[in-house]
């Protein structure tokens, strides 16, 4: 009996990829765990149910009275097993998390060697697909990984109210600790603009959507611009873009958007043509 249960384990647990030569470079503490299915106990190993992963990315957590809590890895709530998000794609997925201490400029290469050392792990346990999905400042992060390392093997890449061209919330300091000044000036339009410029483009056999969140009557989620969740540099390269009336901290847990991102992660995301782009800029931008 105890033979049959062991072999059992062996097929849906696959163990976590040793540290390489990689992590040398990781000056930014992360963190990569299954989310759902949770795993069932069996140490340093996760659970593979589905042919197909999911990688939630969080964006910023502001700690305004313990700045030292930056210096670490943090899930947010909605990254829990219980998150509308996490419950939306628990169906078609295995889900992961993936999550990052906040003191180090968002650029800085070690904030992807902790998602490489991950995606490496989905990949050699035979995953058929491997879903980014990066809330906010998270969507950067998603969309440097995949310029970075293009044949790491993820296939797709959602990024929901990202400001790829940058927040000007950024700009104002108050309320954040001096630890985390680094990263949020990251975040602020010059900064994001030159980023934008410099990086490379996105690798043709990756898909790509923007998940664009605009209230009613304005041209922001409250906290991000519409043609920084959207930019030119993305739009000339055929990004679509999916836009939801929610607010930014409602991305990831309203119903709609909740229903959006999964329908995304689902189905096949196609680059628009030249005509589609513009023809989503007159209804987004009014031109």
């Amino acid at each position: 009996m105890l033979q049959s249960l062991l072999l059992a384990a062996s097929l849906v647990a696959f163990p976590v990829a040793p540290a390489t030569a990689d992590a040398s470079i990781a000056t930014v503490p992360t963190d990569f765990w299954q989310i759902s299915p949770e795993p069932f106990g069996v140490p340093q190993a996760y659970r593979k149910t589905k042919p197909r992963a999911i990688v939630l990315i969080h964006g910023l957590m502001i700690h305004p009275l313990h700045g030292e809590r930056a210096k670490t890895p943090n899930p947010h709530p909605w990254q829990h097993p219980s998150g509308a998000l996490v419950q939306g794609l628990s169906p078609d997925f295995d889900v992961f998390g993936f999550s990052y201490a906040q003191t180090q400029p968002i650029d800085e290469p070690g904030f992807l060697t902790g998602l490489l050392l991950g995606v490496r792990v989905l990949k050699s346990a035979g995953y058929q697909e491997i879903v980014l999905v990066g809330h906010s400042a998270g969507g950067i992060i998603a969309r440097n990984f995949v310029e970075q390392f293009p044949t790491a093997g993820v296939t797709k890449v959602l990024t929901v109210a990202a400001p790829h061209r940058g927040s000007g919330l950024a700009r104002i300091p108050f309320g954040v600790p001096t630890t985390q000044w680094p990263f949020i000036r990251s975040l602020a339009p010059s900064a994001r603009e030159s980023a934008c410029r410099a990086g490379p483009l996105l690798p043709g056999g990756v898909e790509f959507c923007c998940v664009v969140c605009k209230l009613r009557h304005l041209a922001t989620d409250t906290v991000v611009a519409t043609d920084s969740q959207w930019p030119e540099d993305l739009q000339a390269q055929g990004i679509p873009a999916v836009v939801v009336p929610v607010s930014h901290m409602d991305a990831v847990r309203d119903e709609q958007a909740v229903q959006a991102i999964r329908n995304l992660a689902r189905g096949k995301v196609i680059r628009w043509s030249r005509e589609n782009v513009l023809r989503a800029r007159s209804i987004l931008f009014g031109e």
